[in-house]
């Protein structure tokens, strides 16, 4: 078999050769997903040089069109060989994947849209709930995770609705004593919960609110912010380039003209940098971040270059005197971003285009069962030996101000 692809506007045309059968069915499903990871979300196929095809080949058809179908894309066949139309003129399938790929053009954006572009990325911004804010709590204290040993007095429980944004560390369970040796980075927004457990099984556990109940985290230190997002920023890098997370976040600063922001991200990546916890901080240990010691309390996962879907959550401020200060970390390496930002990551899959909501695209992901992680997100900025940040090729931001004034600031005494 051979495929070929051209680009025509927005539209990519696949054009197919040979035998579309059992043994070329996956090498065809392989390209096809090729394209769809390199971002192309309007495919029309060409399949006049297609001399046969069996139910291998229409399942992969299928597939990908229903995939691209809930992504507001398209898939279609432009045009194919008699055999071929016969065959899926018979299974029904011809009044379906026969057709013109349109692709969605900036002019049937709705109203109030606005694109913006910078060297590495193009933006597309949507009013979601333009005057809503973020409240936010600070829980526990962040400064005790280098020396000290949390206890019972440091647990709060932190109730994920579908309003909630929180990072921090934390596990799943009744109370402190329930969770003992398991407090790990955990991650909550739009109902859906991940936490990686420090217990050595390196296995991330995740719920998912129902009607009625919604995941309670034993909180150790952390951030919960409730409220609804004011902005949705859809982004993807230039020419096929990557954007960096402090890129992302400095650009979303700039386009709502605020200094201190709430995120939730959901992104394909193409590298993730970050770190986890191996052993729970309800252990005492003095110096746990000094060079040996590190390295028995924290795992570094490198940016290799795998795609996947990142859910991130997190806040990122310009504003050095913001209240959210002792939780923020440096961002670029001048220390002028600073941010706090968590990911859960699962196998790469499209995220949709277009203006698409909070909670349907989060609980989608996680509905899939297929997390792997659940990470502190890094700016190994090092000479010679770092690894940079995360870098991501399309998403969703969505984005809201934090309100300057954090309720229940008692929580973050010492």
């Amino acid at each position: 078999m051979e495929i070929s692809k051209h680009q025509l506007g927005d539209v990519l045309e696949v054009r197919v050769k040979g035998r579309l059968d059992n043994q070329w069915a996956d090498f065809f499903a392989e390209g096809l997903a090729a394209a769809i990871q390199e971002g192309a979300h309007h495919l029309r196929l060409n399949l006049c040089d297609v001399t046969y095809l069996s139910s291998a080949g229409i399942g992969v058809l299928v597939r990908c069109h229903q995939q691209l179908h809930a992504i507001q894309g398209t898939l279609v066949i432009g045009d194919a060989s008699p055999r071929v139309r016969s065959i899926l003129k018979l299974v029904a399938l011809e009044p379906v994947l026969f057709g013109a790929t349109v692709a969605r053009a900036p002019s049937s954006a709705p109203e109030g849209t606005v694109y913006s572009e910078t060297d590495e990325a193009r933006f597309e911004v949507h009013e979601m709930q333009p005057n809503a804010q973020m409240h936010c709590r600070l829980i526990g204290n962040p400064e005790r995770i280098t020396d000290g040993k949390y206890s019972a007095a440091d647990c709060h429980t932190c109730r994920c609705t579908e309003e909630t944004i929180a990072l921090g560390l934390g596990a799943f369970g009744a109370d402190f004593q329930d969770c003992h040796g398991r407090f790990g980075e955990f991650i909550s927004v739009a109902g859906c919960s991940a936490h990686l457990p420090t217990d050595g099984s390196d296995l991330p556990d995740f719920l998912i609110s129902t009607q009625g109940f919604y995941p309670e985290v034993q909180v150790l230190y952390g951030v919960e912010m409730r409220g609804a997002p004011s902005l949705l920023v859809r982004f993807e890098g230039r020419g096929g380039a990557s954007v960096s997370l402090s890129q992302l976040v400095r650009a979303c600063l700039q386009l709502s003209g605020k200094a201190t922001l709430a995120f939730a991200i959901a992104a394909e990546a193409g590298s993730m940098v970050g770190a986890a916890l191996r052993t729970s901080p309800d252990s005492g240990a003095a110096n746990r971040f000094s060079f040996p010691a590190v390295r028995d309390w924290v795992t570094f996962t490198p940016g290799t270059a795998v795609r996947t879907t990142a859910i991130m959550v997190g806040m990122c401020s310009s504003d050095a005197a913001v209240e959210l200060a002792s939780f923020l970390r440096p961002l670029d390496e001048e220390a002028q971003l600073k941010g706090h930002f968590h990911a859960a990551l699962f196998p790469h899959r499209p995220v949709q285009r277009g203006r698409v909501e909070l909670a349907a695209t989060i609980r989608n992901v996680f509905q899939s069962h297929a997390i792997t992680s659940v990470l502190h997100l890094l700016n190994d900025t090092r000479v010679a030996s770092g690894t940079g940040e995360s870098e991501f090729l399309r998403g969703a931001c969505w984005i809201a101000p934090i309100d300057p004034v954090p309720i229940d600031p008692v929580e973050n005494a010492a």
